[in-house]
């Protein structure tokens, strides 16, 4: 076998193993992601049930001051928990996407290195000709799963990471207390997406 068909073989392993690794960084890091927010969703729903019990417990136990008051403590440290948990997994979300971001920079690097590498090669062998032009093409090709993976990270974390890499900050109290909602607006058509009136009702003077 030739030394040139040796470099040739060289020249496709690199390029191939960088976009190998790009590829297994993308795919571990989104997964990664994916399961630090389904387990935050988990963590909404179970805390929201958690919620509702306690509150049917208030309703129950409202006349016996000293259980009352110790539900009334149970909510709030309960709260405090919810919090620190649920603040917890945006944090780990953060910094793994920080992780994945610089895996991806370093090894887009090491593409680029290697592309700009082969070009010169090509340039300074054949010159301007078709087969460098070919060789630009193929090179950039690679550069497909690059951009691919850059704005499936962006998608998949814009709501909660910033530009920066920092955790965006989440308005949680909205999720339990209608007085964020400012607007009066914003409560009646909330009223109206969740319990509309009938129509029928309404014009009759009836309701179910």
């Amino acid at each position: 076998m030739s030394g040139a068909m040796w470099i040739n073989y060289v020249n496709e392993g690199v390029s191939f193993l960088l976009l190998v690794g790009i590829g297994l960084v993308l795919y571990r890091g989104l997964k990664k992601n994916q399961s630090y927010l389904s387990e935050r969703e988990e963590l909404l729903k179970r805390y929201l049930l958690f919620r509702g019990d306690i509150q049917v417990r208030l309703k129950v136990f409202g006349e016996d001051e000293q259980t009352y008051q110790e539900l009334l403590k149970n909510l709030s440290e309960s709260w405090k928990n919810f919090k620190k948990a649920y603040d917890q997994y945006l944090v780990s979300l953060s910094r793994n996407t920080v992780k994945v971001r610089r895996g991806l920079q370093l090894l887009t690097v090491g593409l680029l290195i290697n592309s700009a590498r082969l070009l010169l090669e090509e340039y300074f062998t054949s010159g301007i000709h078709s087969r460098f032009f070919y060789s630009a093409g193929r090179e950039l090709s690679n550069y497909v799963l690059v951009v691919l993976g850059f704005l499936l990270l962006r998608s998949q974390t814009r709501r909660f990471v910033s530009p920066t890499g920092e955790p965006v900050k989440m308005e949680r109290e909205i999720l339990f207390y209608s007085n964020s909602l400012s607007e009066i607006g914003e409560k009646e058509n909330l009223y109206n997406e969740f319990s509309p009136l009938d129509e029928l009702g309404v014009k009759d003077g009836k309701k179910d």
